[in-house]
């Protein structure tokens, strides 16, 4: 198993990479899509991407090319010349992706750009129990020798800005109840006017690991046109 992981995470970093133009923005261009963004901020190690994934798989609307939109890198990889932040509008209708303001300057909370974001989009928040948060985040820096080992900070960080700010708070827990799911999603829908899809595509059981790198493998091919994000 420990062989078939390791060139799982292979073929993820250096062959089929997530941050390729299907996938996120940036590198991805987006277009205009006339809705309102759904804004995911979680900590990291919270269910970030069991989150987006559920939308993607659950409100076709939100399918879109690239599947969503990471806040971070577009504050870290703009220019003055590509002010990639500045190009995200109320009505731009993506997933939006975000740590925020964790891994960015101090000066980042009072960014015009960010908080023009927020205040327009349908913001949803994960809350994951901190210890078990700090457990995932030691296994994960394991192999990845750039995680911050500073766990408490930032989750104390982020909690203190987004605490007022989430309009939907999501018990990491429930994210694997379909018939909780179902709730926020429906809530979401009509706060979107979209439609969720007529049956709920739950999130991959994680010992399905054979599943979950083929899901990763047609999504980073094919994007929205794989069958399960």
């Amino acid at each position: 198993m420990a062989d078939a992981l390791t060139l799982a995470n292979f073929i993820g970093a250096r062959l089929l990479p997530f941050t390729n133009p299907r996938v996120v923005w940036p590198p991805g261009q987006p277009t205009q899509q006339g809705r309102p963004n759904i804004l995911v901020a979680t900590p990291k190690r919270s269910g970030t991407h069991v989150l987006i994934d559920i939308l993607l798989n659950n409100i076709p609307a939100y399918r879109n090319t690239p599947l969503y939109i990471d806040l971070d890198q577009c504050w870290k990889q703009g220019t003055d010349h590509n002010d990639l932040l500045g190009r995200i509008s109320p009505d731009m209708g993506y997933v939006l992706k975000t740590h925020f303001p964790v891994g960015l300057p101090k000066s980042a909370k009072a960014d015009a750009r960010f908080l023009k974001i927020i205040a327009h989009a349908q913001v949803l928040t994960v809350r994951r129990n901190h210890a078990d948060v700090a457990r995932s985040m030691s296994r994960w820096a394991g192999a990845n020798k750039r995680a911050t080992p500073h766990y408490e900070t930032e989750y104390k960080e982020f909690w203190g800005f987004w605490q007022e700010r989430s309009q939907v708070v999501i018990a990491f827990e429930d994210l694997f109840q379909p018939d909780i799911m179902t709730g926020y999603l429906d809530d979401i829908c009509h706060h979107t006017e979209t439609k969720r899809a007529a049956q709920f595509v739950r999130p991959t059981d994680a010992r399905l690991r054979r599943r979950i790198y083929l899901n990763k493998t047609l999504t980073r091919l094919v994007g929205r046109r794989a069958p399960h994000v």
